[in-house]
């Protein structure tokens, strides 16, 4: 598909290849702008739900539902291989017959998860026991994972096509649905965990099948061995990361419904749910920061990155900080009463974001450097040491070890990023890593330290408040100084 600009005529423009860059770049910052809006809508839609859901299901249940949605999203990385990484290099490497191939790797998609389906019911008491769960939501699960392909695939399409009205009306039509079918259901069902667990796959699936269809209507194309082969080669590699990745942030949740309950879990999940306002904030922070830094990494002005980093990493320890006080009422507003224990690990769990964010810094380094296979090796590397440490650490301590060694993968990931940067990259300039350092340290002394002041309410409130002074200026400062480097390009 070749995208054209309508010009008339009559137009003067001595340089057509300049306007249509122009208008190019402007869709694609409106795009950008209404995909950082559809993340906000999804994420907050997550989060405001999450109390209707803690209340009205039990402990157990909400654990249950916890696991299926952890073992869910490992199930798709697997099936799936993450084909859809691949549609955006596609689109230029299979111009002349791009539905075909799209078409062509949906189908590829279906048949190996139906081939993982086949050997599942095969064994199914053991993936029964290895999963957590009985063969119905596994049977519901992988009835999903079936098409569940064609809808990443189909968005991919239109994120590479600039199509972002498509990409945001699907997302926010599935989101809506779900919330209500899965509240619905809630409170008429008997079986809660069940009707949740319908409510929020149902719609799902209902746009997963018409994204297939109209991917294959597209296409016609079900087998072509060159699409299948390009396919596997540039998506097999990123499955390591990815999956290593998920495993980071899941299964900590899989281990304890085996170790220690239900729910544990439940506990455990709805603690982590608090993260979702910092991943938020970190998530939107990086696209901007992102543009930004590549822009300057180019012009080789590391000092201005330097500088500017320093007060970036400071707002958003602010930013942690700040959180990890406002833990029990944010446990109280989630959950209720029934989990206010779980606001003690919060703050591990608020700092293994923190460390998120710093290893991301470098991550961003690796990614302009086009040095991506690092980033797997260390997210690999994290991971098994996250799932050994639970297996020593979750039946001494309980499922709140499990929130520390998160946060120790975490830490670990900074370290090896920011070697790999500095002495391997040699990009010694960019930021200064004692000042990282530092600020990492003090982040997580006074984030551990903040549970001491849960039960003097007055005296929290006084750090909030004066975090949220300090926090503001520096965030001006910040906004001047990103402005002011911007207008010297």
């Amino acid at each position: 598909m070749v995208l054209t600009l309508n010009t008339s005529e009559k137009n003067t423009n001595k340089d057509p290849d300049k306007n249509s860059n122009k208008n190019s770049n402007k869709e694609a910052l409106k795009s950008g702008v209404w995909y950082t809006f559809s993340n906000f809508l999804l994420q907050g839609m997550a989060f405001i739900t999450t109390p209707i859901f803690a209340r009205l299901l039990t402990k157990a249940d909400y654990g249950a539902y916890s696991n299926y949605v952890a073992w869910f999203s490992i199930v798709v990385i697997v099936c799936t291989i993450e084909f859809k990484s691949s549609v955006s290099r596609a689109y230029y490497d299979f111009k002349d017959d791009f539905d075909g191939y799209l078409s062509s790797v949906t189908w590829l998609g279906t048949f190996i998860t139906a081939a993982f389906y086949i050997i599942v019911l095969t064994f199914h008491g053991f993936f029964e026991k290895l999963l957590g769960m009985d063969l119905l939501l596994i049977n519901i699960m992988f009835i999903n994972v079936l098409f569940a392909p064609a809808l990443e695939i189909l968005q991919a399409k239109h994120r590479i096509e600039l199509k972002y009205k498509a990409f945001v009306v699907i997302s926010v039509i599935t989101t809506l649905l779900s919330t209500f079918l899965s509240v619905l259901l809630v409170v008429n069902m008997k079986d809660r965990l069940l009707g949740r667990i319908i409510g929020q796959s149902a719609p799902m699936l209902v746009a997963y099948i018409i994204a297939f269809i109209v991917l294959i209507k597209a296409g016609k194309t079900v087998f072509k061995a060159s699409y299948w082969k390009y396919a596997v080669a540039f998506s097999l590699p990123i499955v390591p990361h990815l999956l290593s990745n998920t495993i980071l942030g899941s299964s900590d949740k899989i281990m304890i419904t085996n170790m220690v309950g239900k729910e544990a879990t439940a506990s455990y999940s709805l603690a982590y749910s608090c993260g979702m306002i910092i991943a938020v904030l970190f998530t939107s922070m990086n696209q901007a920061w992102v543009p930004w830094l590549y822009d300057r990494l180019y012009k080789e002005e590391y000092g201005l990155v330097n500088r500017i980093s320093k007060l970036y990493m400071i707002v958003f320890v602010i930013m942690v900080e700040g959180s990890i006080l406002l833990a029990p009422e944010l446990m109280l507003i989630l959950g209720g009463k029934g989990y206010s224990e779980s606001a003690y690990i919060v703050a591990p769990i608020m700092l293994g974001y923190g460390f998120k964010f710093a290893y991301t810094l470098y991550v961003n380094l690796e990614q302009f450097e086009k040095k991506t296979f690092f980033i797997s090796v260390g997210t690999i590397t994290s991971a098994l040491v996250n799932i050994i440490l639970n297996l020593i650490l979750i039946p001494i301590f309980g499922y709140r070890a499990a929130a520390y060694t998160t946060m120790i993968g975490f830490i670990l990931l900074f370290i090896m990023h920011m070697i790999f940067s500095t002495y391997i990259l040699k990009l010694k300039n960019a930021y200064s890593n004692s000042f990282i350092i530092l600020m990492l340290i003090v982040m997580t002394a006074c984030g551990l330290l903040s549970s001491l002041l849960y039960q003097n309410t007055i005296a929290r409130y006084i750090v909030i408040g004066l975090l949220a002074v300090a926090g503001l200026i520096l965030l001006y400062r910040l906004y001047v100084k990103y402005r002011s480097a911007g207008k010297k390009i």
